[in-house]
């Protein structure tokens, strides 16, 4: 690492960052034991992929064999960045020395998991480690929000059920529950989607966020078709797939509308298939394809100009697609670098590709994605090493910027676009 560099990762390092999206549980943000640094659905994958049935950590098992069996398999992904964050957590976090999580040394890490799980505040003490100021959540539509501490925590609301399961009695049982709207019609859906966006905003939620395949295109709905498919559903009738498409997309434009009626940015995360591999441990059965395309979108960027669409991709054609319609569309606003992407080789290339394409001020450089606290420090240290590099040698070293302007917009990234454009 040259000098430069080093003094900008100091730099970096001091920014008290935003982080806009992870799955931490508001009600259990941080690990009470090894078990729940373990159970990240990374570790569990990576192990069922070099031989490890899947079974072997069926979510109904202890947590000591949790542990026992992911320590013995451990050698067989030492090599991951994974595996890197892991151990960067330990020593930072719990001053485990050890170079290598072993069978012989676990037990020690395990306590030290469980005496700090003890201290008050943890999750806040690890975040302030972390340098992380707030952490946004991803939160069911019918979650009581009464409790969050809003001090730390940002909730938002996850639409992924809404507008590909109202077809679901179930689901619709809990709408109803929540917002007091039995859906008889295409009216009362769009009432609940009112009435959910203001529970939201009376609680501090400062987005809305949706996973969707990459063969989903957004159209300007057609509600005829869309309030015949809801018939169907209502009489206990199967949907077609043109039926299942109308409402989906119905469902989704009326989403799209409540942010702009918010003010809210509609968090898009792009191109997951879900249960490509059922036999997959819990959380790895998803994997990304490369076709469709944003064009798929633009349709829909046109027709919400007011409407912030911060966008996360899975694949690198998607990726460069993403720099490109934010070179050109002013609501689009690329954000993070999600799942399969979230390592430094890739990361850098997306990255360095924004910085040079993209202006500045659009960019929200990471979000952990993380489901325990612990895993912010190392998620986020991996991320500011990176931009650290790239900052360094493709803008100070050129001379396209000063150091002191390499470390304002390492600030936009971490901090100020993500609070501008989520109003937190």
């Amino acid at each position: 690492m040259s000098d430069l560099q080093a003094r900008l990762l100091d730099e970096i390092l001091a920014i008290r960052a935003i982080d806009c999206h992870s799955h931490v549980p508001a009600e259990s943000p941080h690990a009470r034991t090894l078990a729940d640094l373990l159970g990240y659905h990374y570790y569990t994958e990576l192990a069922h992929s070099a031989g490890m049935p899947a079974n072997a950590v069926h979510p109904h098992i202890s947590d000591a064999d949790l542990i026992t069996e992911m320590v013995s398999r451990a050698g067989t992904f030492d090599n991951t960045v994974q595996y890197g964050w892991l151990m960067e957590a330990a020593r930072d976090l719990f001053a485990f020395r050890a170079e290598r999580l072993t069978i012989n040394n676990w037990a020690e890490l395990g306590q030290m998991v469980v005496e700090a799980a003890k201290q008050k505040d943890r999750y806040r003490a690890v975040l302030a480690k972390a340098n992380i100021e707030k952490v946004f959540l991803t939160n069911r539509f019918d979650e009581d929000l009464s409790a969050v501490d809003r001090g730390v925590f940002v909730p938002c609301l996850r639409t992924d059920d809404l507008v590909f399961q109202l077809a679901d009695p179930d689901l619709r049982g809990r709408l109803a529950a929540k917002t007091g709207i039995e859906i008889t019609s295409t009216d009362d859906v769009r009432d609940a989607v009112r009435w959910l966006m203001r529970y939201f905003t009376q609680h501090g939620a400062a987005s809305v966020a949706i996973s969707l395949p990459p063969d989903f295109t957004p159209a300007e709905p057609d509600e005829t078709a869309a309030g015949k498919a809801l018939a169907r559903v209502l009489r206990g009738k199967d949907l077609s797939d043109d039926e299942s498409r109308h409402l989906a997309v119905f469902v989704f434009d009326i989403l799209a509308d409540a942010c702009r009626r918010f003010r809210k940015p509609f968090q898009l995360m792009i191109g997951a298939v879900r249960n490509v591999y059922p036999a997959g441990v819990e959380g790895g059965r998803d994997l990304v394809s490369t076709r469709g395309s944003l064009i798929q979108y633009a349709d829909l960027f046109r027709r919400y100009p007011q409407v912030d669409f911060t966008i996360s991709v899975l694949s690198l054609a998607w990726a460069h697609e993403l720099a490109t319609f934010a070179w050109i569309f002013p609501n689009v606003k690329p954000s993070g670098h999600w799942w399969y992407l979230n390592m430094p080789v890739h990361i850098e290339q997306e990255l360095r590709a924004r910085l040079m394409a993209v202006p500045k001020v659009k960019l929200i450089g990471y979000y952990s994605d993380m489901y325990k606290v612990e895993f912010a420090l190392p998620k986020f240290n991996m991320y500011r090493r990176v931009l650290a590099r790239i900052l360094a040698r493709d803008f100070v070293e050129t001379g396209l910027m000063s150091e002191q302007q390499a470390v304002e917009t390492a600030t936009l990234l971490l901090r100020d676009n993500p609070k501008r454009i989520f109003g937190v």
